[in-house]
C-alpha cells in the first residue's frame, strides 16, 4: 500500500482490537467447514438400507448428530433408534461414560426390521471393535471385525487384503488367512492403490472378484525404475538433530519411466496367476485406485474382465476385453483426441464411466462432441449402441441407473441459457429409446450425491459417514436432494421419481451466522476476449457499508482439475465448500473478495477448457480476473481498485497476477506454488502440456521475473510431495538473481495441505500491505485441517 493511500485511510483503519474481533469471527467462519458451528445439515447424505426404499441419514447439530431413519414410501422422518439405549449399553461394555447426543460410532450400517418396516439392528464400529445394535433384544454385542478397506467376495465368505506387498485370503468363517502371491516387493506391489503423486490416495484394497468369488481381477504396481525424490526432514519428529531423508517414487515430464499396473487374475481355489497378454499401463488421474475408480470389472461369466487403458499423453484411451483363462486381451474400442482426454468433468473426483454387468454394457463418458455426453457401449462386440445425451450443454454425473426400467439418473448443467451453465440439475433417461425427463430444474444448485463427487468423497475423509451416500433409491422411484445458491439457505428434499416434493428433510440451520451476515452475491461478466461470459461471486463482510471504500481480493486456486467458485452455498461448494469457507473468513477482515473461473477450466465444454492446454500455467486466465474486477468496481464503486491483491490457495496464479499484471495488482499471497516441470507427469503436465512440455518458457523465465513489483508472500510445507518445494526455490532464485524483494515462509514438518498458521500469515500479509493496519498480535488461528 502506497504512503499516498496510506495517508487517505488512517484515520478510517480499524484499531488493533476491531482487527482482533473481525479475526475470532473469521476463525468461526472458517472453521464451519468441519465442524457444525456455523452451518448445520447443510446437506443431507442419504444412505439406502439394502434394495429398500428406506434410508438414513446423520442430523447435525450443534452438539453432536442424530441418527434419522426416513421411509420415502409413507413420507415419514423419525429418529433411527433410541440413542439413549445403544449410549447406555456400549457404556457397560467399555466401562466408560457415552454421551447419547453424540455417539461415537462410525462405519455405520443399519438393518430394516422388514415386519414393522424400521430399523432392526445397527452395524458400526467403536473403541476398534465391530458391534451389531439388536433393537427387538436391546442388546449390544461385538462382532468379527473385517477392515472395511478389504475387498470382500460377493459370496461373502472371503476377503482380500494386502500384506507384506501381497494379496491374501482371509476365510471369514475359519479366519484362517493364506497369500496367494509370494514375489511382492516394495516397489513392485501387488494390490496397492496408485501412487503416482509419491504417494497412495487410501488404503483399500486394489482387487475386484469374479461374480462366483472363484477369481481376482487386481494389479501389481511397478514403480521399480521410476526415480527417487528425495524429502529432507530439517527437524525430524523423533527428536534428532541431523536431518533426515526419505525417498518417494515420482515420475516428473521428460522422465522415461513412469509408474505402471501390471494386470493379472488369480485363481483362488488353485493359486494359477494369468498375467494379462498387454503391456503394463500408466496409472493415471486421480488414483483413488484402479478398480475403486471403475478402471477395471467382470463380466457375467466370470471369465472376461474389461479394463481402460489411458496412455501417458491422455491423447488416447482404450477399453480392453481380458480373457482371464488364457491371458488374450481385445481392444473393443477406443478414442483419441488432439488435446487431453478425460474420463470425468473434475479430475479430482471419480471417472462417470459405469459398467452394467447384468447386461455386459458400457456406460463411456466422452467429451468427443465438444461437451461431456455419456454413450452405451456393447462390451461383446465393442460396438457403441446409443448415444444417450447430446446437445450443446454436459453432463456432470452420472448418480445412479435402474436397470428394470434401463434408465440413468444424470445432473447435467448449461441446458439453459438464461442460467448460470455451472447449475446442477437433476434428471433420467431411458437407454433404449433415449427419453430424457427433468426430476429437477431450477436456477438453482441441485446437489444430489453420488460417490464419485469430490464432496462426499472429501467429507468421509474426514470424518464424515457417507462415502455410500447415494441421491438415488435403489428402485428408481425417490430421490433426495439438495438444493441452494452460494446466496441461499439449502434445503434437503424427498422426490418422488416424477419431481414431486415429497418431504422436506431439513433446511439448514444458519443460527451461528455473524449479525450483518452478506451472502456471497453471484455475478456474470466478460472475459478479457470481449464476448465470453465466465461467472463468479462476490463476498463482503458483515460490517460492510456501501458508504466506505474496501480492498480488493481475488481469491484464486488456479487448477486445471475443477472450478473454484461456489455454486451451492457452505458444504455444497467445491471441494466440500472449501473455497466458500475461506473466501467469507477472508472477507470478514474487511476486504470485498472476489472469485472467478476463468477461461481453461472445466465444466464449460471441451472449447473452453481447452483454452489453457499447453500452457497449464495460464489456467483461468488472470487477465479474465483483472477485467472481471474492473466491471465489478464500475457496479459498486466502494471497491478500491487501488488496493487489489490476491490469496492463492495454490497453482500459479498467485504470481502470475504479479509478474503479469502488476499495474493492477499490488500483493499476493501463494500458496502450494505449482511448478508444472515439477508435478507428477502423469497426473499434471503430461496430461494438461503434452509430453512436449509448454510451448514457451516457463512462468519463472527472466522476462517475467523482472516485471515483479508489489508484494509477494510464499509459503510452502517442506514436505510436499505434489507440489515439492523445489518449485518455490527455484523461483526464489530467479528473483534473487533479478534484486527483487519478496517474503518467504516455509514449514519443515508441514506437507500439501493448509495449516491456521499458514493462513493466519496470509491474512496478516494482505492486512498489512492492503489495509495498511496492524494485526492481531500472534494470533493463534485454529482452521479447518487443524480440525480434522
Amino acid at each position: 500500500m502506497s504512503d499516498n493511500v496510506k495517508g487517505n485511510f488512517s484515520a478510517l483503519l480499524p484499531s488493533q482490537d476491531v482487527m482482533r474481533g473481525r479475526y475470532q469471527c473469521a476463525q468461526s467462519l472458517l472453521q464451519g467447514m468441519f465442524t457444525k458451528k456455523i452451518a448445520c445439515n447443510a446437506t443431507v447424505y442419504p444412505i439406502w438400507i439394502g434394495d429398500s426404499d428406506c434410508f438414513w441419514y446423520e442430523r447435525e447439530s450443534k452438539e453432536g448428530k442424530e441418527y434419522r431413519f426416513v421411509d420415502a414410501k409413507v413420507k415419514n422422518n423419525i429418529i433411527a433408534f433410541d440413542h439413549v439405549a445403544l449410549a447406555s449399553l456400549l457404556a457397560a461394555e467399555v466401562q466408560r461414560d457415552i454421551d447419547s447426543v453424540d455417539l461415537p460410532i462410525c462405519d455405520v450400517k443399519m438393518q430394516i426390521n422388514p415386519k414393522e418396516n424400521s430399523v432392526g439392528a445397527v452395524y458400526f464400529t467403536a473403541f476398534s471393535k465391530r458391534w451389531v445394535y439388536d433393537i427387538a433384544t436391546n442388546s449390544c454385542n461385538t462382532k468379527k471385525l473385517i477392515d472395511k478397506h478389504w475387498s470382500i467376495s460377493p459370496s461373502g465368505k472371503l476377503a482380500a487384503f494386502v500384506k507384506d506387498y501381497n494379496l491374501w485370503i482371509y476365510d471369514i468363517d475359519s479366519g484362517e488367512e493364506r497369500a496367494v502371491t509370494r514375489d511382492g516387493e516394495e516397489h513392485y506391489a501387488y494390490g496397492v492403490t496408485g501412487s503416482a503423486w509419491g504417494w497412495s490416495l487410501g488404503p483399500d484394497v486394489q482387487a475386484c472378484w469374479s461374480p462366483d468369488s472363484k477369481r481376482i481381477f487386481t494389479i501389481q504396481r511397478d514403480t521399480r525404475r521410476v526415480k527417487d525424490l528425495p524429502v529432507v526432514h530439517h527437524v525430524p519428529k523423533d527428536g534428532s538433530v541431523r536431518p533426515t531423508l526419505t525417498y518417494h517414487k515420482v515420475a516428473y515430464p521428460g522422465d522415461e519411466h513412469i509408474e505402471t499396473l501390471r494386470l493379472l487374475s488369480i485363481n483362488i481355489e488353485s493359486g494359477h496367476l494369468q498375467e494379462a497378454n498387454y503391456r503394463q499401463i500408466p496409472t493415471i488421474r486421480n488414483g483413488w485406485g484402479f478398480f475403486k475408480d471403475n478402471l477395471g470389472w467382470w463380466s457375467p461369466d466370470s471369465r472376461h474382465a474389461y479394463f481402460v487403458d489411458v496412455v501417458r499423453s491422455y491423447k488416447r484411451v482404450c477399453v480392453v476385453e481380458f480373457d482371464t483363462y488364457t491371458g488374450c486381451t481385445r481392444v473393443l474400442f477406443e478414442e483419441t483426441s488432439t488435446t487431453q482426454f478425460d474420463l470425468m468433468p473434475n479430475s479430482d473426483e471419480r471417472p462417470t464411466l459405469k459398467p452394467l454387468p447384468a447386461t455386459n454394457e458400457l456406460l463411456w463418458y466422452s467429451e468427443r462432441s465438444g461437451w461431456g455426453h455419456i454413450y452405451l457401449y456393447d462390451l461383446q462386440t465393442g460396438l457403441l449402441k446409443k448415444t444417450v445425451t447430446q446437445g450443446d450443454w454436459a453432463i456432470r454425473y452420472v448418480v445412479a441407473v435402474d436397470e428394470a426400467r434401463r434408465e440413468v439418473f444424470i445432473q447435467t448443467a448449461g441446458r439453459y441459457s438464461d442460467r448460470d451453465p455451472y447449475y446442477r440439475d437433476l434428471c433420467r433417461v431411458n437407454l433404449d429409446t433415449g427419453e430424457f425427463v427433468e426430476v429437477l430444474s431450477s436456477d438453482d444448485e441441485i446437489c444430489c450425491t453420488t460417490s464419485k463427487d469430490l464432496t462426499p468423497i472429501m467429507a468421509s475423509i474426514y470424518g464424515r459417514d457417507i462415502i455410500d451416500s447415494c441421491g438415488v433409491s435403489p428402485s428408481g422411484d425417490f430421490s433426495v436432494i439438495t438444493r441452494s445458491r452460494a446466496d441461499t439457505v439449502p434445503v434437503s428434499i424427498l422426490l418422488d421419481r416424477g419431481g414431486k416434493e415429497l418431504l422436506i428433510l431439513e433446511t439448514a440451520d444458519i443460527s451461528a451466522l455473524p449479525d450483518g451476515w452478506q451472502w456471497p452475491e453471484p455475478v456474470k461478466l466478460l472475459a478479457a476476449d470481449g464476448k465470453t461470459d465466465i461467472y463468479g461471486l462476490v463476498y463482503r463482510p458483515s460490517h460492510f457499508s456501501s458508504d466506505k471504500s474496501y480492498p480488493v481480493v481475488s481469491h484464486t486456486f488456479s487448477s486445471p482439475e475443477m472450478p473454484h467458485t461456489a455454486k451451492g452455498s457452505f458444504s455444497n461448494g467445491i471441494f466440500y465448500g472449501i473455497s466458500y469457507f475461506d473466501a467469507i473468513a477472508l472477507a470478514e477482515l474487511g476486504f470485498i473478495v472476489v472469485q472467478i473461473d476463468g477461461r481453461g477450466t472445466p465444466f464449460r465444454g471441451k472449447k473452453f477448457f481447452d483454452e489453457s492446454y499447453g500452457d497449464v500455467e495460464s489456467v483461468s486466465k488472470m487477465e479474465d480476473h483483472v477485467t472481471g474486477i474492473q466491471q465489478l468496481a464500475e457496479r459498486y464503486p466502494y471497491m478500491d481498485l487501488n488496493r487489489v491483491g490476491v490469496f492463492s490457495l495454490g497453482g500459479p496464479a498467485g504470481i502470475r497476477a504479479l509478474l503479469h499484471h502488476s499495474d493492477f495488482y499490488t500483493v499476493s499471497t501463494t500458496n502450494l506454488l505449482h511448478d508444472s516441470r515439477l508435478m507428477a507427469g502423469l497426473m499434471w503436465a503430461d496430461k494438461y502440456e503434452g509430453l512436449s512440455g509448454p510451448a514457451e518458457g516457463g512462468l519463472y523465465s527472466e522476462k517475467f521475473v523482472d516485471n515483479l513489483k508489489g508484494k509477494l508472500l510464499l509459503t510452502h510445507g517442506m514436505l510436499d510431495i505434489c507440489t515439492p518445494p523445489a518449485g518455490v526455490f527455484r523461483l526464489v532464485e530467479a528473483l534473487q538473481k533479478a534484486n527483487k524483494d519478496f517474503d518467504l515462509l516455509l514449514l519443515p514438518n508441514h506437507d500439501h495441505r493448509y495449516s491456521g498458521y499458514l493462513i493466519r500469515r496470509s491474512w496478516d500479509y494482505l492486512v498489512q500491505h492492503l489495509m495498511g493496519c496492524e494485526t492481531p498480535s500472534e494470533f493463534k488461528l485454529i482452521s479447518y485441517f487443524d480440525h480434522s
